[in-house]
Parts: structure tokens; sequence; C-alpha cells
């Protein structure tokens, strides 16, 4: 493993399953030189998955308290999954991951996740859009490309997320031409955006995929575009840490990336593959 951290994290603040404590020691004992936490900002209109705003102030200052306690053994950073439906003040945070885990149907105003459960996703699509399933993707990468331009988040996360719960093409066809068009005009924007896209496993840890977001043919788009990709797990347990990290370089080779980038509080730097 090349890559020597992860700032993609999610902690019991938000729907992880271990401390921020257990998490900074798995790292340190992995040999990680960075860990960046990204609890899931909050929404309003739905509480299940993020943190409150209590919440919120705790991890901050639970955070904070680590960065002093292990300074010298572990660069810890502070940073937010901002979700594209929640306000939130990016100045408050040393980074930001911009994520789309919600489409709002046109309808009627209802706002659906499109990687919680089958039966949601399933409702978005018959009761949010009618059952016309491109509509629904449209709609989703739209979000996507919206965040890109509007809010400019320091790494766009997970990028076709929408296919989280599609395995075996339950509810689209990844591989028909209206997908793949609409995927690869919203990486085109994304790329021209100037984002930062995260290489993500943690749909592989969870079983959910078979590789990474995004998906091979976007990836191989974002290499020929020249864009810039971040290799995070998107761990929600200390053994997600840095779940398929060595396969997922090597599959980043054989696309032509000859490096990735990897976030510390002075910035970006360059690792090579």
């Amino acid at each position: 493993m090349l890559v020597s951290s992860n700032v993609h994290t999610h902690t019991s603040f938000c729907d992880g399953r271990d401390s921020a404590e257990l998490m900074v020691k798995s790292a340190i004992k992995k040999g990680f030189k960075c860990l960046g936490f990204s609890g899931h900002s909050y929404t309003p209109f739905d509480d299940s998955c993020c943190m409150t705003l209590q919440r919120t102030r705790d991890y901050r200052e639970n955070v904070s308290a680590l960065q002093e306690k292990y300074e010298g053994e572990l660069e810890i950073l502070c940073g937010i999954e901002w979700d594209y439906y929640s306000v939130i003040d990016p100045c408050q945070w040393e980074y930001t991951i911009g994520s789309v885990h919600y489409v709002q149907s046109p309808l009627t105003g209802k706002y659906y996740t499109i990687d919680y459960c089958d039966s949601e996703l399933e409702a978005c699509i018959q009761e949010g859009f009618c059952g016309d399933v491109a509509a629904m993707v449209k709609a989703y990468y739209e979000n996507v490309i919206d965040m890109a331009f509007t809010y400019k988040p320091t790494i766009l996360g997970h990028f076709d997320l929408i296919r989280k719960l599609n395995r075996g093409n339950r509810f689209f066809d990844e591989a028909s031409p209206i997908y793949k068009a609409i995927a690869l005009n919203a990486m085109e924007q994304v790329i021209k955006a100037g984002s930062v896209l995260e290489v993500n496993t943690g749909g592989m840890f969870r079983g959910y995929c078979d590789t990474p977001y995004p998906a091979s043919s976007l990836l191989r788009l974002v290499k020929e575009l020249g864009g810039s990709v971040i290799l995070s797990s998107d761990a929600h347990a200390t053994e997600g840490l840095d779940y398929a990290f060595d396969d997922v370089e090597r599959e980043l080779r054989k696309l032509g990336f000859q490096e990735v980038l990897e976030l510390r509080s002075s910035g970006f730097i360059s690792t090579k593959l």
C-alpha cells in the first residue's frame, strides 16, 4: 500500500460504529501518516444518519482534543461530509467532502435517499419520478454537477453512489447508452469544475459493490481529461480504514494513473503509484 492516509472517516458521532479515538489508534497501528474525520453534515429533513447540530459541536470538540493528544504520532484533520441538501459554512472545517445522498421529487418535493435501502430507491423511482428511471438518474447527476460548480468542495465524494444498490442492474442498466451518456457527461462537467475525485472503496467493504466508486469507465475519462483522484475508504469501522487500497492502487495503474493525491493540513500532496 502506497497511500498512507484516509480522509473519509465516520465515527459513532454519526452512522459509524467506532469512536474517533479508536479510529485514531487503528490508523496509527496501520502506519498511517494522516487521518481525516468527515462526519455527515446535518440535513434538517432527515437526521437518521447525520450528526445533529449538538452532535456536530461535540464531534468538533472531540476531534480537536484528539489532534492535541496525538500530535507527533498522527496528523488528524477535522472535516465534514457535506451533503448537497445541508447548509454549512465550509470555512469552519479543514476540508469538505461534497456528496449527494438524496434526490428531490419534482412532483411532490419529497427527498429520497438513493443509497439507503432498496425499498426507498424503488419508491423514489416509482412515486417520485413516475417510474422514469432515466429522469431519476439525471436528477442525481445534476445534483452532483451543481455540488461541484456551486459549492466547490475540497473533494467530490463517491461520484456514482447511485449504483450502490444496483448490483445486477436491479434498477437500471449501467451499460445502457442512456445511463452512460448521463454519467459521462456529468463526469466531464465536474472535471471542468476542477473537482478532485474520490476513489472510494466503502461500497466494496460493505458488500454492495465489486469495484470502487467511480466505475472504471468513468475513471478512464478522468484520466483522459487530466483529472485528479484521491483514494479513500469511506470507513465506518476500524477494519475499513484501508480496505482494498492495494487492489485499487493496482487498478489505477492499469488505467494509466501515475499518481494519486493525499490531503494534509498544508493541502494536497502527490503520491506516486
